[in-house]
């Protein structure tokens, strides 16, 4: 395809392909550099939050530590402790009415059973978690429904039944609903280590006056607290339960933190705080303000447990919940799930986390890589474990590729916006650069044509200094020397066919010129060259017929390649003699010189031939320049040869001649006197009386 184009079309690509490429590899390794630098500085940020977060997270859980070391060991709570279980034990044989416990499932049925349906898979029955005690029913009946609001519940000091229970909760109710409200708490909880009774609850939900060892909630993450505690049996011991859904909270997620209540070396109850969720969400979401810690609007910081359930709440439920559950939808999870969440407006223990960087952090490992999120959606991500107070768990902190990489979308897109106006300039310059190039070339192409069609008066002018105007130069001395030629040739071949009339019949001659049988061409101005060895005969009587052989083809061999060089034609070598000439079937304007630049190197050849082989030969050339006939000659062997004055002036010119020296005619002196210092030889005589001068130029 690219044969078919014009040279200022393929100048044109040219420009453009150079230009065009520069440009590429430059973006290319800017958009590279840009990207790594970008993406290194992400991570690094990113890692950065994942650190602060994780002591963020290992600092709240150790303040919940020291608070509940504190509580485990303050008299007060101690007392309280004594003074609950006390009374509840009295409450065993107070009656119960029937009507209370009609009031307590109709409670049941309604605040408890009808939210807790919509939030597990089955369907719960009321009789599986009503009270079954004397003191349970008495206790729930007078603190748990008299109202379903959980803030207005935790105001009741005294529901005004008069019993000890009510003394001694309004004693120290006060001071316990005051540190759960300071340190927000879901709820505080004194559980009796030998009933496995929940004694006391500051906001008196369904789990109050229940009995963790054989009740609905035996299995709960309370009751596993409140086990592992009693099994351990040592003072001053704290005891931290993973999120587990909790169902006197309708199942939503529960952590649960408790230390024993020793008296005098007797272990006297269990004392278990509920912790507030909302409060590592805090910590991980900075309290939503997710740009203030530069995650812009993509990014986050969560934690997964080893169930790969999320332990914190997913940014997007917080921030866009619509798009959310969409993401969560297309992702092919259930649609109860989905719902479930989008009513509790919580992901913790819902929304499972089973990418690459959670597996790998939940193994022990820490490190970056780019991966597909729980959305499914890529992002950076910074991941590590978190061991924080017997938990594992991991911490990630995220960004969407997209957001992160968008600084690198938009150099993108300047750079092909750059690229293309680039282009389009380049495209201007490299036409008009190209047009002014090939001017001067389609200037010599118009003189070609002319001078194709037959006008030898054609010129053609160049105003530049370069190498366009030395080409014009010589063009328009070409054509004023192929004019000379021409009409040199004209009259030449006049005379030869003249010539030509005289030596041959008219028939012999005309079937000459058609070519039939023999061809004999004439040449109105070529310069031959003869050539001999001095002392070569002498040679080889020494030496043997392979060595004298072996010798001459290495002297011809090398007048072969100088001659090529010169651009001369060999005609034959004879014995020891060499025969050339130039200008015969290229023409040559410069044939003369040539020829005898070339005689000079045969006589340097023979020069460097004596040093190398410790010979004593000498060359001798004569030359002469003019009008000559060259033919085919015989039958089946037959040669190209030359006649003519010129052949034998100069066959003359290097017999009568010495050695090392170049013997020339008065035509070829007359042509390169003013370029060589010849010396003015004697006469030579070519034939009878007919003597010529001679020129000598030594070697």
């Amino acid at each position: 395809m690219l044969k078919k184009l014009s040279i200022q079309s393929k100048l044109t690509l040219m420009f453009l392909g150079v230009s065009v490429s520069s440009i590429l590899v430059i973006a290319f390794i800017g958009y590279n550099s840009g990207k790594a630098v970008l993406t290194r500085r992400i991570f690094n940020q990113l890692t950065s939050l994942r650190t602060s977060k994780s002591y963020e997270v290992r600092s709240f859980f150790d303040q919940l530590n020291h608070q509940m070391r504190f509580l485990s060991d303050d008299p007060t709570t101690k007392e309280a402790m004594k003074a609950f279980r006390q009374a509840h034990q009295e409450l065993k044989s107070q009656k119960i009415p029937s009507q209370w416990q009609q009031a307590i499932q109709a409670y049941y049925q309604k605040e408890f059973i009808q939210p807790l349906d919509a939030n597990i898979d089955g369907e719960p029955q009321v009789q599986t978690y009503l009270p079954l005690g004397n003191s349970d029913v008495y206790l729930q009946y007078h603190y748990t429904i008299k109202t379903p609001d959980f803030d207005e519940k935790v105001k009741i000091d005294n529901p005004g039944d008069g019993s000890k229970y009510t003394q001694v909760h309004q004693r120290y109710h006060p001071t316990f609903r005051s540190l759960v409200s300071e340190f927000t708490y879901e709820d505080l909880f004194l559980i009796d280590p030998k009933s496995g009774k929940v004694v006391y609850s500051a906001y008196k939900g369904v789990d109050f006056s229940t009995d963790l060892e054989s009740g609905p909630y035996s299995q709960s993450v309370l009751a596993q607290a409140f086990r592992e505690v009693v099994r351990k049996g040592e003072p001053k011991f704290v005891t931290f339960t993973d999120f587990e859904p909790y169902r006197p909270s309708l199942n939503s997620p529960a952590a649960i933190i408790a230390s024993p209540l020793f008296e005098g070396g007797e272990l006297i109850g269990v004392m278990a705080l509920q912790v507030n969720i909302n409060k590592i969400d805090e910590v991980m979401t900075n309290g939503r303000r997710w740009q203030d810690m530069g995650l812009g609007k993509s990014g986050e910081t969560y934690l997964v447990g080893p169930d790969f359930l999320l332990r914190s709440n997913s940014r997007f439920l917080l921030e866009n919940s619509p798009s959310y559950f969409q993401s969560l939808t297309q992702s092919g999870l259930e649609a109860s799930q989905i719902e479930r969440m989008r009513r509790q407006k919580n992901s913790i223990l819902e929304q499972e986390v089973k990418t690459v960087a959670a597996q790998r952090a939940l193994l022990g490992n820490s490190g970056i890589d780019i991966v597909n999120d729980y959305r499914g959606i890529p992002v950076l991500s910074s991941y590590s474990t978190l061991q924080v107070k017997g938990l594992d768990w991991a911490i990630l902190a995220e960004m969407d590729a997209d957001e992160a990489f968008a600084p690198i979308t938009e150099f993108q897109k300047q750079v092909l916006i750059s690229t293309a106006i680039l282009i389009l300039v380049i495209t201007i310059l490299a036409l008009l650069l190209s047009r002014l190039f090939v001017k001067p070339i389609q200037t010599l192409i118009a003189g070609f044509r002319q001078l194709s069609e037959g006008n030898t008066d054609v010129t053609v002018s160049m105003n530049s200094q370069d190498e366009f105007h030395d080409l014009a130069v010589s063009f328009n001395q070409m054509v004023e020397s192929l004019s000379h030629k021409t009409q040199a040739l004209e009259h030449q071949s006049q005379e030869n066919e003249q010539l030509l009339s005289c030596i041959l019949p008219e028939p012999v001659a005309q079937r000459l010129k058609s070519g039939e049988e023999q061809i004999a061409d004439s040449y109105a101005n070529v310069t031959v060259l003869f050539a001999d060895l001095i002392g070569f005969t002498d040679l080889a009587e020494i030496l043997s017929a392979s060595e004298i052989v072996a010798l001459l083809n290495e002297l011809v061999r090398a007048f072969d390649e100088a001659a090529e060089r010169f651009g001369v034609e060999k005609i034959k070598t004879i014995g020891s003699g060499y025969m050339a000439v130039c200008g015969l079937s290229v023409p040559r304007l410069d044939h003369t010189k040539r020829i005898m630049d070339f005689g000079i190197e045969i006589t340097r050849i023979v020069q460097r031939f004596n040093q190398t082989h410790q010979t004593a030969l000498k060359a001798r050339v004569g030359i002469n320049s003019g009008a000559v006939v060259a033919g085919i000659v015989g039958r089946s062997k037959f040669i190209y040869d030359l006649w003519g004055d010129t052949v034998n002036i100069a066959h003359r010119m290097q017999t009568a001649g010495k050695g090392d020296t170049v013997q020339v005619s008065q035509s070829v002196h007359n042509q390169l006197g003013d370029i060589y210092e010849f010396e003015n030889g004697r006469e030579v005589e070519i034939s009878g009386d007919n003597k010529l001068p001679a020129w000598l130029l030594k070697i």
